[in-house]
């Protein structure tokens, strides 16, 4: 049999559907259903058609993005109604869900106009391309009549190491299931969606209707298991307290004998050290402090620390510290020797104003390759997942693998399992079941507070619901939610000066890397708010100013005009649903959303400011002002996002034993590390680049160390 071979755009696709809608053909009254897939479940819409109208849009978005898709159906059905057919606008910001919505309705209109579909498909192979988190990706399906035979993913570009997951996972999970209504793997849900819609595409070239290929399975109950230590959560710290709990507290070549198992909520391990940009600090003892000739001794370190910040002198444990600190370097020397991604040649001296109230102060941090084939290093950029970061994650996955420890990914804690006062283990849940897992020894490694909104009730003001949380881990706050609802205490540090993951970005796409991000972060511009206003010196792009968007309801616009250099840009934020032009100011205005007579008058006394040479408002230097002058002007969407989380941790004591309130007695069997347990040494992880990661690491090999030599007693 000759196989079929064709290629169409997943655009082409919905330009098709559109164009079904809007031919002449009568439809049936009635109710009827159609299905896509969306960007992390299957969607539909359920039609009510009299007369050759449809009078009714039903939509089920309740599976998709938390605060993002899910929130789209309203605005949808709107459209739907008014557009009497698929061929709508969508919703900026949620394209792969909109994107669904046409197609579930177009497959709910084809059935009220009496179009059979066919339960075979025509065999062959078939291509499509559809969007991931940064590009396009292309699959190759192969179909027989009646089963998708094969799923490839041919070409792919987006994030290195986080999209590995999913491309690695979801076409087996496709092909198990013989159905597009599979999990997206977590933490690498952009490249899912495209994978799956890609797959979507190629059934419907093959002739299937989707409804067929949309079927899911309950939420099964699994076996229990029994470990000696089980780690929840593997970022950085829990990957490191795995280690340390199965090595010994140099991560020799040893074995403890432990049965030892990580469980990670994200398709892949590593957390936010696999977007670090791939950054390490080091205070004394290694191979970068020999390379730099800087060295700090922890006790000095904590000194300067413990000064800089007497405003927390009842709340930093002084002792916890300077171990944590003290451990460091046995951190670094005993990774780099089982073949971690680090050498002392990628070290830099840095200079940080957080490690000493008397000012700036030098310390050694890395900067290692960032690209493999140009030999391109990841620089001094910050956070950025086209960095380094992603060989750290990568490497320090296979060192905790070869060492034997196990790691469960996809698998989220839902609770802990208690004795009276005794920790017995977590229950969990993957994509296909719930069971337990009992341990004789628990380490909570679930990083910081996070910014879902069952953690701004329970811990943050409600302006922190305006922070997106951009390519993080997916903190949910586990460790502190699990101690508050045993009746515990959370050590709340989080104020301007711990609360450095408040900065500028765009959206949890594009967070804040990429070439595009020079646009808020080095050029100039005219900031305004969503009433059109100027709200802060348009020269700080940095902590503050992220810290007044997020208070003025987390967006902000940066307003310019045709002859700036980011108009490069324009073309693909406008894809993104962050960018807007138009030939008048008060025509942008309304396309933004702002007062017109308010945003023209802003931009009047913007440019008036300018030529007299003073900013009367907020004293921007004049040679980091730019005149909104020549038509068209643009205005780009920009939010305080967060790719951390906020100082919010658990009690522990000087042996990293969760307590349910400061020096109360420890809850037994039950440790915590990483930012689940920051609040007593938080310093440590705020110098500057590479300190977030090293106070983590060296947190999670004390955390490891002590739950092993507590059963090795």
């Amino acid at each position: 049999m000759k196989k079929k071979k064709c290629f169409i755009s997943i655009a082409t696709v919905f330009m098709f559907a559109v164009c079904l809608s809007a031919c002449a053909e009568n439809h049936m009254d009635g109710v009827f259903t159609g299905s896509a897939a969306g960007m992390d479940s299957v969607i539909t819409a359920t039609l009510t058609i009299e007369n050759d109208r449809i009078i009714d849009v039903t939509l089920d978005v309740s599976g998709e993005t938390k605060g993002i898709g899910d929130v789209t159906g309203e605005a949808l059905s709107h459209q739907i109604l008014e557009a009497q057919s698929s061929g709508i606008d969508g919703v900026s910001g949620a394209t792969v869900t909109s994107k669904a919505v046409q197609e579930a309705v177009q497959d709910a209109l084809d059935q009220a106009a009496g179009k059979e579909s066919c339960s075979e498909m025509q065999p062959g192979t078939y291509y499509a391309a559809a969007h991931g988190a940064k590009h396009d990706l292309t699959v190759e399906v192969e179909v027989s009549p009646d089963r998708i035979e094969s799923i490839r993913v041919i070409e792919a570009n987006d994030s290195p190491y986080v999209s590995e997951a999913a491309i690695a996972q979801m076409p087996k999970r496709i092909l198990e299931k013989q159905s597009i209504a599979v999990d997206a793997v977590t933490g690498a849900t952009l490249t899912s969606a495209a994978i799956r819609t890609g797959v979507s595409d190629c059934l419907v070239q093959a002739g299937a209707d989707l409804a067929d290929w949309s079927g899911k399975e309950d939420i099964g109950q699994g076996d229990s298991l029994s470990v000696d230590v089980l780690v929840v959560g593997g970022g950085t710290s829990g990957l490191l307290a795995a280690l340390a709990a199965k090595t010994d507290s140099a991560l020799s070549d040893v074995d403890s004998g432990l049965d030892v198992l990580v469980v990670e909520a994200n398709g892949y391990a590593g957390g936010n050290l696999a977007i670090c940009g791939g950054y390490i600090a080091s205070y004394f003892g290694t191979e970068l402090n020999a390379y730099t000739g800087n060295s700090i001794e922890a006790e000095a370190l904590v000194g300067a620390l413990t000064e800089l910040y007497p405003q927390y002198a009842d709340v930093l444990d002084k002792e916890l510290m300077t171990h944590i600190a003290d451990l460091t370097d046995d951190t670094l020397n005993g990774l780099m020797a089982r073949g971690f991604y680090l050498t002392g040649s990628d070290a830099y001296i840095g200079r940080s104003s957080r490690i000493s109230s008397d000012g700036p102060t030098e310390y050694t941090s890395s900067t290692v390759v960032a690209d493999q084939d140009t030999g391109e290093r990841s620089g001094d950029n910050g956070y950025d997942v086209y960095g380094g970061g992603a060989y750290f994650a990568k490497s320090l996955t296979e060192i905790v693998g070869q060492a034997g420890v196990q790691i469960r990914y996809e698998t989220t804690a839902t609770s802990l399992l208690m004795n009276e006062d005794a920790c017995i283990g977590v229950a969990v849940q993957d994509h296909e079941k719930a069971y337990n897992i009992y341990a004789k020894k628990v380490i909570l490694a679930t990083g910081y507070a996070g910014f879902d909104d069952e953690t701004i009730s329970l811990y943050l003001p409600a302006a922190y619901g305006n922070v997106v949380g951009a390519e993080t881990a997916a903190n949910q706050s586990f460790a502190q939610k699990q101690i508050t609802g045993l009746g515990g205490k959370v050590n709340d540090v989080h104020d301007p000066i711990s609360d450095g993951h408040i900065i500028l970005g765009y959206n949890t796409v594009l967070a804040h890397f990429g070439e595009e991000r020079k646009l808020y972060n080095e050029m100039s511009g005219m900031l305004v708010n969503k009433e059109g206003a100027r709200f802060v010196d348009d020269s700080d792009r940095g902590h503050d100013t992220a810290m007044k968007v997020m208070a003025l309801g987390g967006t902000c616009y940066m307003i310019f005009d045709c002859t700036h250099e980011g108009v490069r840009f324009f073309d693909f934020l406008k894809e993104n649903g962050l960018a807007w032009s138009a030939g008048t100011v008060e025509e942008l205005a309304e396309q933004i959303g702002v007062d017109s007579d308010r945003l023209l008058a802003t931009v009047s006394k913007y440019n008036q400011d300018y030529e007299a040479g003073m900013d009367s408002e907020f004293n921007t230097p004049v040679d980091q002002m730019a005149p909104i002058i020549t038509a068209p002007y643009y205005a780009v969407q920009v939010n305080a996002i967060s790719t951390g989380g906020i100082d919010i941790a658990v009690y522990t004591d000087a042996h990293m034993n969760v307590t349910l309130t400061k020096g109360g007695m420890p809850v037994e069997n039950l440790y915590a590390c990483g930012g689940a347990g920051s609040g007593s040494y938080f310093p440590l992880c705020n110098i500057g680049l590479g300190s977030h990661v090293v106070g983590c690491m060296a947190s999670g090999l004390y955390a490891g160390s002590c739950a092993r030599e507590a059963l090795q007693q």
